[in-house]
């Protein structure tokens, strides 16, 4: 993928204090401008501690319903090396 050198990049960072809450407001905020946002999943870290590894890989989140990160239960902390990533509408599989 051309871009995992930025997922590598935001892995590699601490965590700011309010990671989770901007993000997701951030996220929220596309959703209500009706633009093609339709949720969020958690980008786990294959080598990730347990508490990621428990998150289902294919959950997508209103993002007021997502599991704020970096998990309560990760050993590294702000050092957590999972990410938000939006989920497009385009990405959605239709049932029909």
């Amino acid at each position: 993928m051309s871009f995992d050198w930025l997922t590598n990049f935001q892995q590699e960072m601490e965590k700011p204090d309010g990671y989770a809450k901007k993000t997701l407001a951030a996220y929220r905020l596309g959703m209500k401008a009706k633009g093609s946002i339709a949720g969020v999943t958690i980008q786990t870290d294959p080598q990730g501690c347990m508490a990621s590894q428990k998150l289902d890989p294919d959950a997508v989140y209103h993002p007021d319903d997502a599991p704020l990160l970096p998990l309560p239960q990760c050993d590294r902390s702000r050092r957590c090396r999972c990410l938000y990533r939006p989920i497009m509408t385009y990405q959605i599989k239709d049932d029909v």
